[in-house]
Order: structure tokens, then C-alpha cells, then sequence
């Protein structure tokens, strides 16, 4: 019986200023363990494909490009926590679809499977980066991705992840309709600092490019003591931090070799008080590889 072994990178995305643009996949990654089946499995247990995000893709891919796919089983091993903004549902999306190509027998271009991808996602700014590697900066034209992917930025990154669920439909819910004119500039000033920081390793650029005036003011309400973190963060070494997708991970960027666990601890504090949710402290790196997988046997 032919396996297949799928792992996917975590994601930043947003990344302050770049809001639906911008993506950075991590080196830290989900796992997941396929095998054609007769049926649909997880975890040894018959499960409704719909209720399972990545065999849900898969037999949504096969259907879509031909392949001829019974049913799957999937095991998976995770390590990046659901619904924090990390990516946790752009991986499943991205094994999914890996599995219905290299099991189904499926063929879809790349640009096909960007655009499938980011169409289940609802925005592509996670989905590109998961499958590409690196930094990804995307935009929809209709139902097309336009993208460009650079080689991860040689920085580290602190990570405070609450112990708290954020829907990404409520934080997409709560944000305005409608923003001020000086703000739409400000977050178009700080994203040009941004990408020259990431681009060209400018720490000045990059202090200058982490603001937002589009999102993350409103989600802090979702989150809890987001500016706090962000002070203690600067004071502990950042360069910046920013929301990580919808929340409710907070995460900042820090130069290679510099106190990034002590970045995550000022991160994490704030929410570690007695009234708050509790939060892990990570650190992690930018990678430049997106989803890996290696076939097998059994």
C-alpha cells in the first residue's frame, strides 16, 4: 500500500501593515500520514470527509482535477496550535491537496493550486507561503493569486501564543468598513518599510514597517493586553511585534543570535497574570521551504 508523509509550515501573516498581502512561513510544522482507503479515516476511526479539513480538500482536489480517490486515511502529528493565527487550517488545506495529487492521480498547475487553495482559505496571504516556502506577498485578481516569493529573511522570531481561540470570522467581523484616508496612507508608508527591511536586512526599515492602523487596534479586543506585550517585547530586544494573522498569537522579529526567548517571555506576560488565559512562549525561524512530502510503502 502506497503512503504519503506531508509536512507543512506554520505561518505569519499580515505581519503588522499587510493586511491579506503578506505571508512568511516558519520551521514550525504539521505532519500528516495518508494511505488509500476505501473509506474516509482518521485516527483509526470512520469520520464524513466534510468534517475533516484535510480530507475534505482532498476529495474537493480529486473531484475538481480528475483524480480517482476512494477515501483516505490520515493521521497527523501537530504542532502548530488551531485557530491562534498561525496557519493551522492552511496546512490541513495544503496536505489535503498534496494528497489528492500525489494518491488521486490529480493534476492541477501551480497557479491552479494556489488559487484553489486560497479560494477554501478565503484569502491566500496563509495558503501561499504553506505551499511555497518563505515570504510570500500576494493579491486576488479575480479568481487568480498574483504572487511573488523571496527566500526567508535571516531574523528569528519570538512567539506568545494565549490560550485563547480566535475565530477568524469574528475577527474579520469586527474590523470597520470603511477607514480614514490618513490611515489607508500610514499602513501603505509602513508597509513599503516593511518589505525594504525584510528584503534587504535593514533593522531601521523594519522597526519603522511593523505598525498597523487597519486591524490589529480592533483584534486586541478578541486578544487581551496586546500593546503592553508589544512594550515589553521592545524592551526585551524586539525589533517589532506584530498580530499574527487573526490572533491570537502575538510575534516579533528578532536578529539572529539576539534574546528571542526573552522576547517570547515579555510577549507571554502579560497574559500569564491571574486573570488572564495563560500563554506559551516559542521561538521559531523563517524558512524558505514550504510543503514537503516523501512516498512509501506499507
Amino acid at each position: 500500500m502506497t503512503t504519503l508523509t506531508v509536512d507543512v509550515p506554520a505561518t505569519l501573516s499580515n505581519l503588522g501593515p499587510g493586511y491579506d498581502t503578506l505571508g512568511l512561513a516558519l520551521d514550525l510544522r504539521n505532519r500528516f500520514h495518508f494511505s488509500v482507503a476505501p473509506g474516509w479515516s482518521a485516527e483509526g476511526q470512520a469520520v464524513d470527509p466534510d468534517s475533516h479539513l484535510a480530507l475534505r480538500t482532498a476529495r474537493e482536489a480529486a473531484a475538481r482535477w480528475g483524480g480517482v480517490l476512494p477515501g483516505l486515511h490520515v493521521t497527523q502529528t501537530e504542532r502548530v496550535p488551531r485557530a491562534r493565527g498561525l496557519g493551522s487550517s492552511a496546512t490541513a488545506r495544503v496536505a489535503g491537496l498534496v494528497a489528492a495529487l500525489q494518491l488521486g492521480g490529480a493534476e492541477a498547475d501551480p497557479a491552479e493550486q494556489l488559487a484553489f487553495l486560497a479560494q477554501g482559505e478565503g484569502h491566500p496571504d496563509n495558503v501561499a507561503p504553506a505551499l511555497l516556502g518563505g515570504l510570500a506577498v500576494v493579491a486576488l485578481d479575480g479568481g487568480r493569486v498574483m504572487h511573488r516569493t523571496w527566500p526567508a529573511p535571516a531574523l528569528e522570531v519570538a512567539l506568545a501564543v494565549p490560550r485563547l481561540e480566535v475565530s477568524t470570522a469574528a475577527a474579520r467581523r469586527i474590523l470597520p468598513t470603511e477607514v480614514p484616508h490618513a490611515d489607508a496612507v500610514f499602513n501603505l508608508g509602513r508597509l513599503a518599510f516593511l518589505l525594504t527591511g525584510l528584503l534587504r536586512g535593514d533593522a531601521e526599515a523594519l522597526r519603522h514597517g511593523l505598525h498597523d492602523r487597519l486591524h490589529q487596534r480592533w483584534r486586541a479586543g478578541l486578544i487581551g493586553p496586546v500593546e503592553p506585550a508589544f512594550d515589553a517585547a521592545l524592551a526585551a530586544g524586539a525589533l517589532g511585534a506584530f498580530v499574527s494573522g487573526s490572533g491570537s498569537t502575538l510575534a516579533a522579529f528578532v536578529p539572529v543570535g539576539g534574546p528571542t526567548q526573552q522576547v517570547a517571555e515579555a510577549l507571554a506576560a502579560p497574559f500569564r497574570g491571574p486573570d488572564g488565559p495563560g500563554a506559551d512562549a516559542l521561538v521559531a525561524c523563517p524558512s524558505s521551504e514550504g510543503v514537503v512530502w516523501a512516498t512509501g510503502a506499507r
